[in-house]
């Protein structure tokens, strides 16, 4: 049987980690941590790049894939751009983004048409990370 001290520490844990949770832009990409100025540089780049998205690929801002899914769920990702060309990691591609967008929202899609769309969406992500890359240089 729980006891009421071990509810209270794991709602009180809970709560704590709700509370003073750290933006996952915090958190190091390979190994380094980002610097204020780099985080700041980079969501204005994110937002930049997804704003031409949004305006070439309206259809999957409707989707799922907008600027709170790439904040959120894909930012680790698009971070990696970010980090300095001699990394030991390999770039993100379109299809390693469009593949974070299909595990939260392409479950509702079956057989062909899930992999025709993640193709669909793989391309056009594409083209977010050349604008993020590009904006970094």
């Amino acid at each position: 049987m729980i006891g009421i001290t071990s509810i209270h520490n794991t709602v009180t844990d809970w709560f704590a980690r709700i509370a003073v949770r750290t933006p996952l832009t915090h958190r190091p990409v390979m190994g380094r941590a980002f610097e204020a100025e780099e985080l700041a540089a980079f969501h204005q780049s994110l937002h930049a790049a997804y704003r031409t998205f949004a305006k070439l690929h309206p259809e999957w801002t409707q989707r799922g894939f907008d600027e709170s899914f790439l904040r959120t769920d894909a930012v680790t990702l698009l971070m990696v751009c970010w980090a300095p060309d001699d990394t030991a990691q390999r770039a993100p591609t379109g299809l390693d983004v469009a593949r974070i967008w299909e595990r939260r929202y392409g479950l509702l899609l079956c057989g062909a048409e899930r992999v025709t769309e993640v193709v669909r969406l793989a391309d056009a992500a594409s083209g977010l990370l050349a604008a993020l890359k590009q904006r970094h240089r």
